[in-house]
């Protein structure tokens, strides 16, 4: 009976010459996948663009998050990643709203490691073997490496699309939608374009404007197919018919002008000199004056939430949790005044029974 040669035999055995040919089972190369990640500020037109693309055939998440009154259309976005966003950013004490940067080392190597895990788990589930997909989740924008190191490891190549959109409407919308005063709304805007502008620096992307997309959409689908090289799965007159009823100035509820942001005093420099800046890298992607200016900006703007953000999100996040333990308190109390109005209800209705058979 043969036996198997245990280490020592091994060990002693003459060695293999390296330049023989090894008898291998060929393993099938796995299938070539790309991501086009949607980057920028919430309510830029991240959803209308993103629809876009899926509409030129990249994929989209099976599990969908829903449409609402904000975003009757449809949001686009992977709902299982949002939630996953969600729990790390407070894990680390931050949220989709917080202006201050974010670093997902700060999470300790162990949690950190688990995230990672789970974000590949998660676009490995949503988006199985399609060769072409597109991720779009405006959280994203603040922590773009942590995704670039997931998709390289993954062997996902990844092209970017940053759309930006006048940072007056991006204010608007969300006063409108969330109640955000100018001032909170220019900073939190600010470090999404400037987060994701400086991580994407070197790889292939393509700058486009929410504003352009609705005046002359085929200009900005032809740029973005040229700069990122893509093939897209369905023939031109077929997504060129779609598009053209995808995109609808109906759905911009805030416009704004170049000029009405440069002379609105609300506006900070630093917002008015990035927005700027991105119109500069709408033609050209590694314009060094522009680049220039978004790094001056970000070191200027890094400077700050360290000395007063702290203190504010701290302040802010000790107030939230009075106003919820009143609230609850004061639920508490409706629905035992709600309990006391039936029970005397009832006793008055009862009492009117009463006299009512009384006099009959």
């Amino acid at each position: 009976m043969n036996k198997r040669p245990s280490a020592e035999n091994m060990r002693d055995a003459a060695p293999v010459d390296e330049a023989t040919p090894k008898a291998r089972k060929a393993t099938p190369k796995a299938a070539k996948r790309t991501c086009i990640m949607v980057l920028g500020m919430h309510r830029s037109g991240t959803s209308a663009l993103t629809r876009a693309i899926n509409l030129l055939g990249a994929e989209l998440p099976k599990n969908l998050l829903g449409a609402n009154p904000s975003n009757p259309t449809g949001h686009w976005e992977p709902a299982r990643l949002i939630e996953l966003h969600d729990q790390m950013l407070a894990e680390a004490g931050s949220s989709w709203d917080d202006w201050r940067s974010f670093d997902p080392n700060d999470l300790g190597t162990v949690r950190f490691q688990f995230y990672k895990a789970e974000i590949a788990r998660l676009i490995d589930e949503e988006y199985g073997g399609a060769a072409l997909f597109v991720l779009k989740e405006p959280r994203i924008s603040r922590f773009v490496p942590l995704y670039a190191d997931i998709l390289k490891r993954m062997r996902i190549d990844v092209r970017y699309v940053l759309i930006e959109r006048n940072p007056l409407a991006v204010i608007a919308s969300l006063a409108n939608r969330d109640g955000f005063t100018t001032g909170f709304s220019s900073l939190l805007w600010l470090r999404h374009e400037l987060e994701a502008e400086r991580a994407t620096r070197g790889s292939p992307r393509i700058f486009l404007s929410y504003e352009g997309l609705l005046d002359d959409w085929r200009q900005g689908i032809d740029g973005l197919t040229s700069a990122l090289g893509i093939g897209w799965p369905r023939s031109n007159v077929e997504w060129q018919s779609l598009l053209a009823e995808h995109f609808s100035s109906d759905n911009q509820h805030f416009a704004a002008s170049n000029e009405l942001l440069d002379a609105d005093p609300r506006i900070i420099d630093w917002v008015k000199d990035t927005y700027m800046a991105l119109i500069a890298l709408r033609s050209d992607d590694v314009d060094t004056t522009a680049t220039s200016d978004l790094d001056r900006i970000k070191a200027e703007f890094d400077s700050v939430p360290k000395i007063f953000g702290d203190a504010f999100f701290l302040e802010l996040d000790s107030r939230l949790k009075v106003l919820r333990q009143q609230n609850v308190a004061e639920q508490q109390l409706a629905k035992q005044r709600g309990h006391e109005i039936e029970k005397l209800t009832l006793e008055h209705t009862q009492k009117i029974s009463e006299v009512q058979a009384h006099i009959a």
